[in-house]
């Protein structure tokens, strides 16, 4: 067996565990060696922590390119393969604006791939040593673990494999599930058999953390399983889980307000409306490289890759028309014309349809926001409307929208018009926040960025979501001879 080794960061120290893998290279190599848990009965939480870390920081995806930076620099990549978030010019990450990223040769798949896998196999060992303990602090650690196992898995097969509806039997990915594995690694499970093994650990994880009390919101509580759970099973179809989901995750959320909304709110976890996210310091962020960020990438108004060197992040000109003049979310963009705009003691000319949603007054110490309520009002609404519960559909749409636009009223659309006017409105409130190009894979939405006035910039091309599938790393297909590559 070969021996692969991995490293895991937490405040600025290291925690090291030691183990024998396959050659399923699906952990980023680096210098191994370290204790058994039973020596220390805090490792398992601290190794938990190690994880959180981990999914926020440069480095990641194994490697030392600046658009490595975990979960939000994956949330970011992928919505930048959507119809709606543009970048002006292709540095950084324009392998994914320009989908050079799909290729198993580009840098971008090994991150994707990587980022996940490495966790995961971390996580497998950790529930490994934990199986028979049943203690409660054990017990919230195994509902945490789970639930990050799970939504490491839902990135990967979104990205990786076909859409659920009618791909069930096509490939999925290998299902690492212990970190005892075959020599020779693992083939791909389908797509169906992956979803299976997410849905089991979602809901298994919500009744583990039926009790727990986290004492950050960097931590994975119940509230934030149910509301992993709702995107999951509106994912696969089962709109009456994803409605119940999404109902009781957010149950007694107050949403952000206009001020949070256009102020600093996407950078401040103590926004009512964060489920789930990262807590940045100092600390945490000379983990890596300050510019290998997300407010460096995505606030235009900051010194980083986005401010200083702009390389800009604009909405699509057909999504900022649809967003009504009344609506205080279009306050966070520019028009069709060059503006000044004033943002922390600073003023700068900025170009049309640029982003002012993203703005964090430190130097890129802004929080990580993963999962806010306000997804869940969508994903609620959608499955509610999928299941002929019409009603309710609106009066859910309406609940949040009156909040964003004081004009708008109780929707009288059905079918598939009210389906759209969810699906626009989510587009709207979670631009850049990581959902738009999932969303256009599930419900086969093409990429249309040539159209008349498109203000799409070097990505500039129509595609078919067929080609929404990224391949598999070169370096996980030349490891791992029982793993074939998508097409």
């Amino acid at each position: 067996m070969k021996k692969i080794k991995y490293f895991i960061a937490l405040a600025g120290i290291s925690l090291l565990t030691q183990s024998c893998a396959n050659d399923l290279n699906t952990l980023p190599e680096g210098n191994i060696s370290g204790e058994q848990l039973n020596e220390d009965q805090s490792k398992p939480e601290k190794i938990l922590g190690g994880i959180y870390l981990d999914l926020r920081s440069n480095g990641a995806g194994g490697t030392t390119v600046h658009s490595d930076f975990g979960i939000m620099g994956i949330k970011a990549g992928a919505d930048l393969m959507s119809n709606d978030v543009i970048q002006s010019t292709n540095q950084h990450l324009g392998m994914f604006y320009n989908y050079e990223a799909t290729n198993a040769s580009n840098i971008a798949s090994e991150i994707v791939w990587t980022t996940f896998y490495a966790r995961i196999f971390v996580i497998n060992k950790l529930l490994d040593d934990l199986k028979n303990d049943t203690g409660t602090k054990n017990r919230a650690i195994k509902g945490q673990l789970l639930a990050l196992r799970a939504y490491s898995y839902f990135h990967l097969i979104r990205f990786y494999a076909n859409d659920y509806k009618n791909h069930q039997s096509d490939p999925g990915l290998p299902l690492v599930l212990t970190s005892s594995n075959p020599s020779q690694g693992l083939p791909r499970s389908t797509v169906a058999e992956v979803y299976a093994q997410i849905t089991q650990d979602i809901e298994e994880s919500i009744t583990l953390l039926d009790s727990f009390a986290r004492s950050s919101r960097a931590q994975i509580d119940q509230r934030t399983a149910k509301a992993i759970a709702a995107d999951v099973f509106l994912q696969t179809g089962d709109y009456t889980k994803a409605a119940k989901y999404a109902q009781e995750s957010k149950q007694g959320i107050a949403l952000m307000t206009e001020n949070d909304y256009t102020t600093t709110g996407f950078s401040n976890i103590n926004n009512p409306e964060v489920i789930w996210g990262f807590h940045n310091t100092t600390a945490t962020m000379s983990i890596g490289n300050y510019y290998a960020s997300f407010f460096s990438m995505f606030d235009n108004t900051n010194e980083g890759y986005a401010g200083a060197a702009q390389i800009r992040k604009l909405i699509d000109k057909r999504l900022y028309e649809a967003i009504p003049d009344t609506d205080y979310r279009k306050k966070v963009f520019n028009g069709s014309q060059n503006a000044q705009y004033t943002f922390n003691g600073k003023t700068k000319n900025y170009p049309a349809y640029v982003s002012w949603k993203f703005k964090d007054p430190t130097l890129f110490e802004g929080d990580y926001i993963y999962i806010r309520a306000s997804s869940l009002y969508y994903i609620e609404a959608e499955a509610l409307a999928r299941q002929g519960r019409e009603a309710e559909a609106r009066q859910v749409l309406f609940d949040i929208t009156s909040k964003r636009n004081v004009t708008y009223t109780l929707s009288t659309k059905s079918g598939n018009d009210l389906i759209n006017e969810i699906i626009l409105q989510k587009r709207i409130e979670l631009w850049g926040e990581g959902y738009a190009w999932f969303d256009m894979k599930r419900l086969n939405v093409p990429l249309e960025r040539v159209y008349t006035g498109t203000n799409h910039t070097f990505g500039r091309f129509n595609l078919a979501p067929d080609k929404f599938k990224f391949q598999i790393p070169n370096k996980e297909i030349n490891n791992n001879p029982q793993i074939k590559q998508n097409e």
